[in-house]
Parts: C-alpha cells; sequence; structure tokens
C-alpha cells in the first residue's frame, strides 16, 4: 500500500497522551472512516503495522504441560509452535522448514522428542537446532547452524504465553502496563482449561472491537446484560496499551428476583475488565479467569475465541457453574454477533462515511482507534 493512501485512511489522528479519565470533548475528531472497516488492502496494513508489531495472546502454560509438548497456535493470524524444551522452558518458533518453507508439524498439538519435517525430512531439536539435513553432503557454504527453526519473542504474564515477530517492540510489561497490580488477588496458578466457544461473525474484526468496547448499546441491545449492571455506574478508564471496564452489579428489585444471573453478593462486583491491544479481552473472576480473542479472518469475517479457565474442573458444582456461565456468555454473543453483522452492512453503505463519538460512553472506542492511528503510522 502507498504512502498516499495510508496517510488518507489515518485521516491526520494523533495518538493521544495516556489518560485515566474521559476527555471533556473529542475536539475536531469523528469517527473514524468506514473505508478502514470495508476495503481489503487496510487489513494488510494492519497485518503488517498490528500483528506483526504487537504483543500477542498465544495460548495458556497448562497447554503445553511437560517437556517436549507442543501446540500449534493459530490465534497471532501465522501457524507458530509453542513448546516447552528439555530443560522446560517455553519457546516459540513458526511452523516452517527452513528448506523448502514445509510445515514442520501438522497436527494442532502432541509431545515430540524433536521436529522432522514431513517434506525432505530435516530435522531440528526442540531448542530450534537443524540437526538433519538429508543428501545435502558437498553443497558449497553449507552452514546448519545459521538454518535452524526461526524464533519469535516470547514472554509470558503468570500463566498466559505472549509473542511478539518484532524484535525491537517495548517489552511486554509495557503493554500490561498496571494490570500485573491490579489484579495481584488472583491467583493465576493451577488455571486450567474447562471450554472454549469459537464464533465466525461477517464483520470486519474492528466492529467488533468498537462493540466491547462500549456500553452505550447496552440498554438497547442487552436486555439480559441490562437487568445484571448497573449501567449508571458503567464507566471504562483508558492506559497507554490497555483499558478497562468498570459494570457493578445492580441492586436487586422485587420483580427480577428469579431471573438474575449474577445477584448481590456472587462476587461479580469484584471481576476485572481488561482489553490489551490490539485483540485481547482478559475477564478476571473471583473464581475463574476468562479470555475474549479477536482474529481477522478477512477484512469482512472475524473469529472471536471464547475461552474459560478454572481451578477445579472435576467439581460437578463447579460444572454447573461453567454450563450457566457459558450459557449466559453465549446470550450475550448473539446479540453482538447480530449487531456487528448489521453495522458491517451499513459500512458498506453509500450513504455512511463516519459518526461522532459519545465522549460519556465511547471514550474506549476512541483510546482503540487512537492506538491503531499510532501503529498504522509508524514505518
Amino acid at each position: 500500500m502507498d504512502k498516499a493512501t495510508v496517510q488518507r485512511f489515518l485521516d491526520g489522528m494523533k495518538y493521544e497522551a495516556e489518560r485515566t479519565e474521559p476527555p471533556a470533548q473529542f475536539p475536531q475528531l469523528p469517527d473514524i472512516p468506514s473505508g478502514r472497516y470495508v476495503d481489503p488492502q487496510f487489513l494488510a496494513l494492519e497485518r503488517e503495522q498490528l500483528w506483526k508489531k504487537s504483543w500477542l495472546y498465544a495460548c495458556h502454560l497448562d497447554e503445553i504441560p511437560t517437556p517436549g509438548s507442543f501446540l500449534v497456535s493459530r490465534k497471532t493470524g501465522a501457524p507458530i509452535i509453542i513448546l516447552r524444551d528439555k530443560n522446560d522452558c517455553v519457546r516459540a518458533f513458526y511452523n516452517t522448514c527452513r528448506h523448502r518453507g514445509g510445515p514442520l508439524v501438522k497436527s494442532d498439538s502432541g509431545c515430540v522428542e524433536g521436529f522432522v519435517c514431513g517434506y525432505h525430512g530435516w530435522t531440528y531439536t526442540l531448542d530450534g537446532r537443524l540437526i538433519g539435513t538429508p543428501d545435502i553432503e558437498g553443497v558449497e557454504f553449507f552452514d546448519r547452524s545459521t538454518m535452524g527453526m526461526v524464533p519469535l519473542r516470547l514472554e509470558t504474564w503468570e500463566q498466559l504465553i505472549f509473542v511478539n515477530f518484532d524484535q525491537s517492540a517495548e517489552p511486554l510489561s509495557t503493554y500490561l502496563g498496571k494490570i500485573p497490580e491490579q489484579s495481584r488477588g488472583f491467583q493465576f496458578e493451577g488455571l486450567q482449561s474447562v471450554e472454549r466457544r469459537d464464533y465466525v461473525i461477517d464483520c470486519n474484526w474492528k466492529v467488533y472491537v468498537d462493540n466491547y468496547l462500549e456500553g452505550y448499546h447496552i440498554p438497547i441491545a442487552h436486555p439480559g446484560l441490562m437487568r445484571e449492571i448497573d449501567y449508571a455506574q458503567y464507566r471504562t478508564d483508558t492506559y497507554r496499551y490497555y483499558s478497562q471496564q468498570f459494570a457493578p452489579i445492580r441492586g436487586m428489585k422485587p420483580e427480577d428476583s428469579a431471573g438474575r444471573f449474577y445477584p448481590p453478593g456472587t462476587g461479580l462486583q469484584e471481576a476485572l475488565y481488561f482489553w490489551i491491544f490490539p485483540n485481547l479481552m482478559l475477564n478476571i473472576y473471583p473464581d475463574n479467569l476468562s479470555t475474549n480473542l479477536i482474529v481477522p479472518l478477512s477484512h469482512d469475517r472475524t473469529l472471536t475465541i471464547f475461552e474459560w479457565f478454572f481451578h477445579d474442573e472435576h467439581s460437578e458444582k463447579l460444572r454447573e457453574r461453567i454450563q450457566r456461565a457459558v450459557a449466559f456468555s453465549d446470550e450475550v454473543q448473539q446479540e453482538d454477533i447480530e449487531l456487528c453483522r448489521q453495522v458491517q452492512r451499513g459500512l458498506n453503505s453509500s450513504t455512511y462515511d463516519r459518526g461522532r463519538y459519545s465522549v460519556k460512553r465511547e471514550n474506549g472506542v476512541h483510546h482503540f482507534h487512537m492506538l491503531l492511528s499510532e501503529f498504522l503510522a509508524k514505518s
């Protein structure tokens, strides 16, 4: 994409410094243009500038429990191998043989002593060294030590594994900011994956993120959720690379005593809701953790991955709670799916270009758009 096209998309928007309170107004800044949501070229630019330069959630440590275990993660937009080597060190590599580019593993997970490419049999150790190259003897200037598996930067926070394709990017701690401090009371150790739900939605990935980052639509679109929260107290605080939403539990009313999913006193008011740029939603409850990950499949199709993590997955009482939590989440998700589909259709209309932000309700969306503009403007 040429510079003129990039600049047209950026539309002169500048990134604003960290703020923890909604701005009094958004002067001269309308919403971002609809072209950012409907143009396939713009997604190609985002893949280069966002996905290859940001910290991306890849998997949970529970998914690679022992030395030799590996997982092929596609959550980052490109198939990569996450593994534990023989020294219990967690590593990340491209799932690509250095000979002709074939995949080193075709299964989604497993436990191995090393990797053998199924194309020509080149062999690699778990720490990425190339040790086997059939019939390469006599090739001039061939040096195995320079042909190992290509690593990615990998960092962990608690039980979560993140990768970055950019060797010069800021550390993961910069992206997380105060989240480790804000979630200090939660017990991350011992979490196990208990449920996963995947949804493919006919919308641009940013449509879904926009929707998640504002509670503006809750009174209209989510009657069940509206019964649970104190909407008047709903707010979003923004930080450098993330934002935090506060949705306090609403007091009980006589007419809804039998229809509430989270009655007061269940601990929901203690929940922490974080969005981490560009595509991770992190929901921390007193007894569990859930993640929502957004993966663009094309400019108008998006994969949303919901996962739940608990400590005692075999408890019968817990299974009932999980089923109820998943059912309630699915109810809200189905409502959001239809909203996002409709918005995507509207963004393709010749009559729509852009809207305006609600200062009170959409400061999280505005913060997201400013980060987008910052990353897209990077050389």
